[in-house]
């Protein structure tokens, strides 16, 4: 029995699964950080927040199909993607950056982003799914 079991069999679940997602959290957070400050997409901020949310919808979609193919102790759905993916997407900075795109009465390039990210995501999110178990059946 490991040291997250024993906490969990005497009543400390709340307090662990709380430290496993915000261990996931700070370390998601501080990748978004180190994204944004990579110097790639210097002309173009925006890109940056795409770029995060459509990686982060990849890997939800490989975490949901590894975790639905193969019995995952919930622990890593708390860690990987409560917590890690959790403090990476920038929702929260997307409809910012819209909302600063549409008050700038740049309403195409404001349509373009949502849209991008939006079916982006959603394309992503499905090939990290459906094509890792297309892969783990073969």
């Amino acid at each position: 029995m490991g040291w997250i079991d024993y906490f969990r069999d005497h009543n400390f679940a709340t307090l662990i699964d709380f430290l496993i997602v915000g261990a996931g959290g700070a370390l998601g957070a501080m990748s978004r950080f180190g994204v944004r400050h990579m110097g790639v997409f210097d002309d173009n901020p925006y890109y940056y927040t795409v770029a995060i949310n459509l990686s982060g919808c990849l890997v939800i979609g490989i975490l949901g199909a590894l975790f639905s193919h193969f019995k995952v102790n919930p622990m890593w759905n708390y860690f990987l993607i409560v917590g890690f993916l959790g403090g990476y997407t920038t929702y929260s900075a997307f409809t910012l950056d819209t909302m600063e795109l549409f008050q700038l009465g740049k309403w195409v390039e404001a349509a373009k982003y949502v849209g991008i990210t939006f079916v982006g995501g959603f394309l992503l999110c499905g090939l990290g799914y459906f094509g890792l178990l297309r892969l783990l059946k073969s």
